[in-house]
């Protein structure tokens, strides 16, 4: 398969980012096509749809040995289940799968571009290709959904705390976004321990926070 387009994000690294997409509906980002498939013609009629489904490359070393069973985070990372009853990025192919709202699509360069947002992705993501989200066909609000949902319904969102002089540092269009990846709890689910800091790289910026109990709580920010 060719790889179609890249991903630009506020996120550089893999701590931070979102297990689902659309779990930071604020966070930004943008598809950016390759010149070979940036064509106008190949997007003509996508701006009828709201979103789409990404396929994209896990960032997971090409030698990674099959794993049947992994540990995924929602079960603590401590209990092993079967791979393919999970989006672990260790499968037999590293093809991430993501449904992401458009906001804009700009196809008047040489480049076409597609800001999005919602995404699971980091930046430099590469991507396989991109299909329209049809809600007729792709929504079954009825279907189960395994340990994954039933983790999903007893987690509560953290309250993020961030210091009134610490937030103007932070570009007005990128804080809902940082406050979201946030409130979701990046941290490993087995640590718990309130005087750790931790940093998360966003925007060009460290963000640095501890957590204690339901609360995040920024201590700082600085520039990388």
């Amino acid at each position: 398969m060719e790889i179609i387009a890249h991903f630009k994000s506020a996120l550089p690294e893999k701590f931070g980012l979102p297990r689902q997409s659309h779990l930071a509906p604020h966070l930004m980002g943008k598809i950016v096509f390759d010149e070979k498939y940036s064509d106008p013609q190949a997007f003509e009629g996508l701006e009828g749809y709201d979103r789409i489904w990404v396929l994209w490359k896990f960032d997971v070393p090409e030698d990674e040995k099959f794993r049947a069973k992994v540990r995924p985070p929602k079960l603590g990372g401590n209990t092993y289940v079967g791979v393919f009853a999970t989006r672990s990025p260790f499968r037999p192919n590293h093809i991430g799968l993501s449904c992401v709202k458009i906001e804009r699509i700009d196809a008047s360069g040489k480049q076409t571009v597609i800001e999005v947002s919602g995404a699971d992705m980091m930046d430099g993501t590469l991507i396989y290709d991109i299909k329209p989200y049809l809600p007729y066909a792709d929504s079954y609000p009825d279907a189960r959904g395994g340990f994954a949902q039933e983790r999903a319904e007893n987690i509560s969102l953290l309250k993020v705390e961030i210091p009134d002089d610490l937030l103007e540092i932070i570009p007005e269009d990128k804080a809902e976004g940082l406050m979201e990846i946030l409130s979701l709890d990046p941290r490993p689910s087995y640590h718990e321990d309130p005087e750790r800091i931790y940093g998360i790289s966003y925007a060009g910026f460290n963000v640095k926070f501890t957590v204690c109990g339901d609360v995040a709580k920024v201590v700082d920010i600085s520039g990388i």
